[in-house]
């Protein structure tokens, strides 16, 4: 090797060498501040908006082994922050956290019922035009009150509030499918999206004890407020518009087909003073739009799945078949309630959550363009749907309808 091609080498070494030589903005650990849920709301000042955050305390969060007093400390510091605009506010954080706020870990952001009938789209901008935060966090708006006085609230099986909502939601909507769980990717698709309106998470808080002493917050020894995550909270565009209950919440999923599962009570056939309970097992849906005179029209399928989970009075000796059919029918009956109920609540407010208008929209573009200007306010409150319901029960368990035990 030459001794010029031997400079080279080294000059080549020794940049590569200065390139690997360290993280010029590396972020250490140990001076950030973990936010795991997030809450904005109107702030007292005039045109300022409050940010609260919940950020995780490790030390809390690391029990000792004897049972020391570090279990009863609060996993989570609750601070709130104003500002003209949520960046205005989370930078204002500065000022009373000793740690940058951190926010790729965040799993909530729950906004207050004043801030949502006012709109999102301006709270929405940050969480999704900064690159740490996600748009994979859930979205919920705390009926009747503050979303900060919603992140104050705890559960005795979890340390992290935000880990106990997660679990909240995953287990109503796999196992009753009387909640709507929706992220903020999935809520600003339905805002861009054609012939459609949004729905988001409805929370509430539930009061553990009247008379609670305020007296260490920082510990655990009592909980005296609670979360509770039942229906939907209904927009139109970024704005709040009114509430769904549990059974028009799961009229909504039999539409939208995430009804994944559930428990439906019907009178017993025989005996209408007794009850029977059909567990869920699988449910879709269909809608077909059509174009008859001019008007639109829809029908809504609906194919449910069922087992028999339990029934009062089991001995009752009776015919089998007859019954199952008869059960059947009900069963139908209460799912087309439900979504009559969810449909009537929606015309009232005027907003597509089923998104009937997109349906229409793809099968009959040049149609809906004389439509989608009114649709909310007449095309949907006017819209014929028509519903059918098709349902089995499939099981009924290790004992058969009817057994006849002697008493």
């Amino acid at each position: 090797m030459s001794r010029r091609s031997r400079q080279l080498l080294v000059v080549g070494l020794g940049m590569i060498l200065l390139l690997l030589g360290g993280c010029w903005n590396r972020r250490e650990i140990e001076t950030l501040a973990f936010v795991m849920a997030a809450g904005a709301d109107k702030a007292v000042e005039p045109d300022k908006v409050q940010l609260t955050v919940q950020i995780a305390r490790p030390t809390a969060l690391v029990a000792t082994a004897g049972g020391g007093g570090g279990a009863l400390e609060r996993a989570f510091w609750l601070v709130s922050s104003t500002g003209y605009t949520v960046f205005d506010a989370t930078r204002n954080f500065a000022a009373q956290s000793s740690r940058r706020l951190f926010w790729a870990h965040n799993r909530w952001l729950v906004i207050g019922e004043e801030l949502a009938r006012e709109g999102l789209q301006d709270v929405l901008d940050y969480f999704t035009r900064d690159g740490e935060t996600r748009r994979t966090a859930r979205l919920a708006v705390f009926k009747g009150g503050k979303a900060s006085d919603f992140l104050t609230t705890e559960l005795e099986m979890e340390r992290l509030s935000s880990e106990a909502y997660i679990g909240i939601i995953q287990n109503a909507s796999t196992g009753l499918s009387t909640v709507v769980d929706i992220n903020i990717h999935q809520f600003l698709l339905a805002v861009a999206g054609e012939g459609i309106e949004p729905v988001a998470i409805r929370v509430e808080c539930i009061d553990r004890l009247p008379d609670v002493d305020i007296r260490g917050q920082m510990e655990r020894s009592t909980i005296s407020l609670a979360p509770r995550i039942t229906g939907a909270a209904v927009f139109r565009g970024y704005k709040l518009v009114g509430w769904l209950d549990k059974p028009e919440t799961r009229g909504y999923n039999w539409v939208a087909g995430k009804a994944k599962s559930g428990i439906i009570v019907i009178d017993r056939p025989e005996d209408e003073a007794k009850y029977v309970g059909i567990e869920l097992m699988r449910a879709s849906s269909k809608i077909e739009p059509e174009i008859v005179n001019g008007r639109p029209r829809v029908t809504v399928t609906i194919n449910a799945e069922g087992a028999l989970g339990d029934l009062e009075d089991m001995f009752l000796v009776t015919d089998t078949r007859a019954v199952v059919t008869a059960m059947e029918r009900r069963m139908a009956t209460v799912i087309a309630n439900e979504i009559n109920a969810a449909l009537r609540k929606t015309k009232e407010l005027g907003s597509d959550i089923f998104g009937f208008g997109q349906a229409i929209y793809r099968g009959y573009p040049k149609q809906w363009l004389s439509l989608k200007d009114s649709w909310n306010d007449k095309g949907f409150k006017e819209l014929e749907v028509k519903i059918e319901v098709k349902s089995k029960v499939r099981r009924s368990g290790l004992v058969e309808i009817g057994l006849p035990i002697r008493r």
